[in-house]
C-alpha cells in the first residue's frame, strides 16, 4: 500500500486547537500567585478627584485617587504611583521636586472594595502639566500581569507667582535708602549750625 503525502483533517484540527488553546492561555491576562487565583489587571481601575487645576509655582495642592476593584477576585498586592507629563512641550517636571510622597504600597483589595490615597503636589515652574495616577502589581507579580490602570489626568496650570518681597528682601530695599536719606539730612543740619 501507498501512502498519501497528506495528513489526515483529524491530526491537523487537534493540532490547530492545541495552538490555539496555548495562545489564549499566554495571552490572557491574570494575578495568579502560588495561594490562588486574583483578579485580572482589566477589573482595576483608577478616579481621582479633581480634573483640573490652576496654581501658582510655589503653591501646594492636594487631591486624591481611589483604587477600585470591580472583579469578583482580590487584587495582588499594588503599587500607587503618581506621575507628571509636561502638556506644553515645554515644562521641565522633576517629581522629586513636585511632590515629596510619589509611590504608596496598596495592599490586595478585595473583590467589589477599593482603597483611596492622598497626594501633595507643589508645582516649581509654570506651564500645562498632566497628572495622573498608575496602579500596577507589585513584584514579583509585575512580570506575569496584564496592563497597568491609569487614572485620567489632571490638567494643572501652573503661573509663576510674582512676588513684591522674593527672598523676604523688602525691608532691607526700603530701609537701606532711608537710613542713608537720613544720615545725608542729619549731616547737612550739622553743617548749617557751623
Amino acid at each position: 500500500m501507498r501512502r498519501s503525502g497528506r495528513s489526515s483533517p483529524g491530526i491537523a484540527g487537534a493540532l490547530l486547537a492545541v495552538l490555539l488553546s496555548a495562545a489564549a492561555a499566554v495571552s490572557a491576562p491574570a494575578f495568579a500567585q502560588e495561594n490562588g487565583e486574583q483578579a485580572p489587571a482589566s477589573d482595576v481601575t483608577v478616579s481621582v478627584s479633581k480634573s483640573e487645576v490652576s496654581a501658582f509655582t510655589g503653591d501646594r495642592f492636594t487631591f486624591t485617587s481611589e483604587i477600585d476593584n470591580n472583579g469578583s477576585r482580590a487584587t495582588p498586592p499594588l503599587i500607587a504611583n503618581l506621575a507628571f507629563v509636561a502638556i506644553d512641550g515645554e515644562t521641565y517636571v522633576d517629581p522629586e521636586d513636585w511632590s515629596p510622597e510619589r509611590t504608596y504600597t496598596v495592599g490586595p483589595i478585595a473583590a467589589g472594595s477599593s482603597a483611596t490615597q492622598t497626594w501633595t503636589v507643589k508645582p516649581d515652574l509654570e506651564g500645562d502639566v498632566a497628572v495622573y495616577v498608575v496602579a500596577l502589581p507589585s513584584a514579583p507579580a509585575l512580570a506575569t500581569t496584564g496592563p497597568l490602570a491609569a487614572s485620567p489626568a489632571i490638567h494643572l496650570h501652573v503661573e509663576e507667582h510674582r512676588s513684591l518681597n522674593p527672598g523676604g528682601v523688602l525691608p532691607v530695599v526700603l530701609a537701606v535708602p532711608g537710613v542713608l536719606a537720613l544720615a545725608f539730612a542729619g549731616m547737612r543740619v550739622a553743617r548749617n549750625k557751623r
